[in-house]
């Protein structure tokens, strides 16, 4: 069950009429959701669901512990197990052929051989965004930073929570346990900002991330030896768009569902590609992820403050590099966190430098068109190596960058339009954005659905014949 197909939209509905025929009745809404979040899980991951379960029955039972107990000794103990089974099962379902495989390669340069092979195993869809958005629920308890769940159904309801259980945003407690039981209302603005979510969302993934997929970007990071060096620049950029509008489509299409449900989910992008540094792409880029790695890797490795250059420069390597592997057990995504994470590093060095010697560049909208030009062709590199199979593909798709060949016979013109389209009302100010919404929140019902019919009619032309599964379903 795909947020870009009919079956997630039937069972929407469905959801819909259900949630705000029980909404006086918190207890029933309640029960409602976790059903929701179970069978939809279910539709989507099959037997995954048990593990999704066993990790919330074990979670919410040790967190119980924590808050029942004053002794420090005790909560640490409570909190060991639960971040055991939780990096455990994350661990072994997702790495566990990642460190065999290497292992064996490692050893068998000295000669040895270890019995145990490969054990092939299926990787739930999404379990590194429940067991993260668990990770963050129990570690909050601990610190005292949120209360705990009331019942185990409302913890089920969080953790299991249909629009971002496959691929985020990645909840805290305080930002959707206080809603499940609170008097939700649905105005028609917000209605309206939710169906423009989810249009906006579906444009997104379907008329941009998949067409350039489809046409382009497949194409040449299968075979980048066969176009030229115009043509694998320009899936790069394709990529970079593609992934964008592919996962922010996502983060629109979940924030949407849950506001027809009268929920307020945080926002997970802010137009990345206007930084003008790392750092700010990162306060732009799956903020709910990079502010997880941040509240949870980084301050554990540096320190809030960290005041030692050295622990503060290790700490965003280390921190980069784990985010890079939570995506998947291959050395690309390894490499791709490490490159940002020596990126930040970079930054913030040169930020020091700069203070101490009072640095300010001669013209300051110049250095800023710079900075973000440098920053998003950094970006943009770095992508080589998170989309590339292999790190052999990487350098093959960077040697056919560096032989200079300008040949444009395999760059359709459709292509290059959709890439132009996209940056533009990517680069758009906000304030275009807030005023179609509004201005179609503000249209009568039956205005919105004629709106809404003719973007089904011209999604469903330029769908290809399968749908494609968004890219961060995966991990």
């Amino acid at each position: 069950m795909q947020f870009n197909n009919a079956a997630y939209y039937i069972f929407l509905i469905a959801v819909f009429f259900a949630f705000w025929s029980a909404a006086s009745r918190a207890h029933l809404r309640v029960w409602l959701i976790a059903a929701a979040g179970c069978f939809f899980y279910y539709q989507t991951a099959g037997r995954a669901l048990a593990l999704m379960i066993a990790v919330s029955i074990i979670d919410f039972a040790t967190t119980r512990g924590m808050s029942r107990s004053e002794n420090a000794r005790t909560r640490k103990l409570w909190l060991a197990v639960s971040l055991t089974v939780d990096t455990g099962a994350l661990v072994f379902f997702k790495y566990a052929d990642f460190f065999l495989e290497n292992l064996a390669g490692g050893l068998s340069f000295f000669g040895v051989t270890i019995p145990v092979g490969p054990l092939n195993l299926i990787v739930p869809i999404g379990i590194s965004f429940f067991i993260f958005q668990s990770l963050a629920y129990v570690i909050d308890v601990y610190r005292r930073d949120a209360e705990p769940a009331r019942s185990y159904i409302d913890y089920l309801a969080f953790i299991s929570f249909f629009p971002t259980i496959i691929a985020g945003p990645i909840l805290r407690a305080k930002q959707l346990l206080p809603q499940l039981r609170s008097r939700l209302t649905l105005t028609p603005e917000a209605g309206g900002q939710a169906l423009f979510l989810i249009a906006t969302g579906l444009i997104k993934k379907i008329a941009i991330a998949d067409y350039l997929s489809a046409n382009l970007v497949d194409r040449v990071f299968d075979f980048p030896e066969r176009f030229s060096s115009l043509e694998v620049l320009a899936a790069v950029y394709g990529y970079a768009l593609q992934i964008y509008c592919d996962f922010s489509g996502y983060s629109d299409i979940a924030i949407g569902s849950a506001l027809l449900l009268g929920f307020a989910l945080p926002v997970n992008f802010d137009s990345p590609y206007r930084s003008r540094n790392l750092a700010e792409f990162w306060r732009r880029w799956h903020i709910s992820l990079s502010t997880w790695l941040r509240d949870y890797v980084f301050f554990t490795i540096a320190g809030r403050r960290a005041r030692n250059a050295m622990m503060l420069y290790f700490g965003l390597v280390a921190t980069m590099t784990i985010g890079g592997l939570w995506h998947g057990a291959m050395w690309t995504f390894a490499l791709w966190g490490l490159m940002h994470g020596a990126g930040l590093a970079v930054f913030r060095a040169f930020e020091a430098v700069k203070k101490k010697f009072s640095f300010e560049p001669l013209n300051a909208r110049a250095a800023s068109i710079a900075a973000a030009l440098l920053t998003f062709h950094f970006v943009c590199l770095a992508w080589i190596f998170f989309r590339a199979d292999s790190v052999e593909k990487v350098f093959s798709v960077i040697g056919q960058l560096t032989a200079m060949s300008a040949d444009a016979a395999n760059l359709p013109v459709s292509v290059i339009g959709v890439m132009i389209v996209g940056f533009l009302a990517h680069f758009a100010p906000d304030a275009v954005w807030e005023k179609s919404r509004d201005g179609f929140a503000r249209l009568p019902a039956i205005a919105q659905a004629c709106v809404i019919a003719v973007v089904a009619a011209g999604l469903y032309s330029v769908a290809s014949s399968d749908v494609a599964p968004f890219i961060y379903s995966r991990f």
